[in-house]
């Protein structure tokens, strides 16, 4: 299954949408900050979202944090701000442990990261409308398989 992260919209979809209908996903991870986009994205695409509340949408209703099974594969989601990722990865780090997550998908930096750490990934997909390191919007496309995931951040001009 292909499913794209996509976190810190900030009510700009314009340049993801265009990207993701060449991409194809078959579903939209949401790590928050404008939880309205991941609606409009969905509908636009036509696939479905699991997608979480971001320090920004404090006046809309959802959940602050989701788990979700896909092919056998543990994701967690939150937006991260909850466990300081802006200093440090470790609680987020240990939150998905104690989970028994294969991935942490997370966002509110606006810094990318895809890395693995032992056996679970961290997943940042940068921000895909307000990017703060190199200046071009990002997100993250995952292949996963039967207990396999393949992550691939990618890069695109706004």
């Amino acid at each position: 299954m292909r499913i794209a992260i996509v976190a810190d919209t900030h009510g700009r979809i314009d340049g993801i949408q265009k990207q993701l209908k060449k991409e194809k996903p078959e579903l939209i991870f949401f790590a928050g900050d404008y939880l309205s986009d991941a609606r409009r994205l969905s509908h636009h695409l036509g696939i479905g979202a699991e997608a979480v509340l971001g320090n920004c949408d404090r006046l809309s209703s959802g959940e602050w944090e989701r788990q979700v099974i896909v092919a056998g594969c543990r994701f967690y989601i939150v937006h991260g701000h909850q466990y300081g990722v802006k200093s440090s990865l470790n609680t987020i780090y240990y939150r998905g442990q104690e989970l028994e997550a294969d991935a942490v998908v997370f966002g509110h930096t606006h810094i990318p990261c895809c890395q693995q750490v032992e056996r679970m990934w961290l997943l940042n997909p940068g921000s895909a409308a307000r990017p703060r390191i190199g200046k071009q919007p990002s997100y993250i496309l995952l292949q996963v398989d039967e207990n396999t995931i393949h992550p691939e951040l990618k890069y695109f001009s706004p």
